[in-house]
């Protein structure tokens, strides 16, 4: 490990980037905004502890959302009852833990308007809840958001069933014009953990280009999914990384503190099952949410077939610490997770103290003189240098950090062109730089893609606090002839 450099050479570094780019180079980091995303949650809460554990850790990250609706639904594991008052008991535990939160980040919303958005959803399971009558007051909140004014879509991740959002949708298509529920449907964007009832399939038959992430697989067949990438390896002989990180003890240790870490149960299956539905929503430098193709910690979705609405799992390949190769479609969650896991240790340490010197507090990373955590576009051409540079990251805490750039190679390329491997110079160096190859087909008749290739280069920077945190940005470098 090293500290980080700001060496007067990466002027020069920005300025070489800056003639791929065409733009011109900043004398100071610009900064990229960073827009909080609109969130409804639909949560079978009750059925089992992870509903209520994905809840707490979804708290800690509230600052960077703007919570819409958070409404308690049925599932086949839970289908005649909902149960929101398990969200308001950790609310109140949040609002004990408030003023240390807001000494650790700005953004955390007011308790008072978290419980103004919960929501009761139907108590029927599935379809039995969707029909002419049948709106609830879950369904209805669901109208109403999508419905104001707000260029900004609305991403609801689906913990168990989805009757609320099916009732929404037919309520709308009732009585609304075709043109107008094609506008509606084009501001929902959905991630659910699996289908739970038989409403998501129903959804997506009647709606097909809506945005909707879900693993496809036989009816129960969750160890097929990608989610499952989150712990699913409590239950098998071989390990995934970090898989310490998802036992009991060290959630004991890590993550069972305080007013509100205590309201995190044990998990009696899977730990938090419904997390990665929006660990791709939060800003790390490493996430796109209108990107899932790109991966993150959410995991790796590509669309089911060209054009459709519904996105299904991809699979990633990765080198571990050890040298062990993996690939799955759990692979583009797992991959991540020591990385989340510490990231949420962290933050349940912000909820103990609001003393920053108790607790750690992420890198904050420029890349090629842009701040925030925006990726930053690049058209190079071929057989170009592409520079990058690091210069103007920071530790808030003064720590040493680790840099690594390294190439992503599944976002790029496409069915029958494989992306070249990029030989990059520095991998550990504040300044990084590659030569620009060209795509080229590993087959005869393959079809042009769909959307221009590109080289997805991360920025992974780890700082030396305890417990130690990640943060990214990603440059995706287009080539040109």
């Amino acid at each position: 490990m090293r500290p980080m450099v700001h060496a007067m050479v990466a002027i020069g570094v920005v300025t070489a980037a800056t003639v791929a780019t065409g733009l011109p180079a900043p004398s100071s980091a610009q900064v990229a905004p960073d827009v909080k995303r609109r969130v409804l949650v639909l949560t079978d809460i009750g059925n089992e502890p992870d509903d209520s554990e994905s809840f707490v850790r979804f708290l800690l990250y509230s600052n960077q959302f703007d919570v819409e609706g958070l409404v308690a639904t049925t599932s086949t594991w839970q289908r005649g009852r909902v149960q929101p008052q398990l969200l308001l008991e950790r609310i109140d535990a949040y609002a004990g833990v408030l003023p240390n939160l807001r000494a650790h980040a700005s953004g955390y919303p007011e308790p008072a308007a978290l419980r103004a958005v919960v929501r009761n959803g139907s108590s029927a399971y599935g379809m039995r809840g969707v029909g002419e009558g049948k709106d609830t007051d879950g369904s209805r909140r669901i109208i109403e958001v999508v419905d104001r004014p707000d260029p900004r879509p609305l991403f609801i991740p689906a913990w168990g069933g989805v009757v609320d959002l099916a009732q929404a949708l037919w309520t709308v298509r009732a009585t609304r014009t075709p043109a107008q529920v094609k506008a509606f449907v084009a501001k929902l964007r959905v991630y659910s953990i699996s289908d739970q009832d038989d409403a998501g399939p129903w959804v997506r038959q009647n709606f097909p280009d809506l945005f909707w992430i879900a693993s496809a697989h036989g009816w129960g067949q969750y160890g097929m999914a990608a989610w499952t990438g989150i712990s699913a390896d409590l239950a098998l002989p071989n390990k995934w990384p970090a898989a310490e990180t998802v036992t009991n003890d060290w959630l004991a240790a890590n993550i069972h503190r305080g007013k509100l870490g205590s309201l995190y149960p044990p998990h009696k299956f899977l730990m938090e099952g419904d997390t990665p539905s929006f660990l791709g929503l939060i800003r790390n430098g490493l996430n796109d949410p209108e990107h899932p193709e790109w991966g993150g910690w959410g995991g790796r979705y590509l669309q089911s077939y060209e054009g459709a609405g519904h996105r299904a799992d991809a699979q990633d390949v990765f080198v571990d610490g050890t040298g062990k190769t993996w690939a799955s479609n759990q692979a583009t969650i797992f991959r991540w997770r020591r990385a989340f896991q510490n990231d949420f240790a962290a933050r349940i340490g912000w909820s103990l103290s609001p003393d920053r010197n108790d607790t750690n507090h992420n890198p904050q990373l420029v890349l090629n003189g842009i701040a925030g955590t925006d990726p930053v576009r690049i058209t190079a051409k071929i057989g170009s240098v592409v520079r990058l540079s690091a210069a103007g990251t920071r530790d808030p805490d003064g720590q040493s950090v680790t840099i690594r750039w390294w190439q992503y190679g599944e976002p790029s390329g496409a069915p029958g062109i494989n992306p070249p491997k990029l030989r990059i110079e520095g991998p550990a160096d504040e300044a990084a730089s590659f030569v620009v190859p060209a795509f080229s087909a590993t087959a005869e008749n393959v079809p042009a893609p769909s959307t221009p290739l590109a080289y997805h280069v991360i920025l992974e920077v780890t700082d030396t606090g305890t417990p130690a945190l990640t943060s990214y940005r990603r440059a995706i470098v287009t080539p040109v002839p």
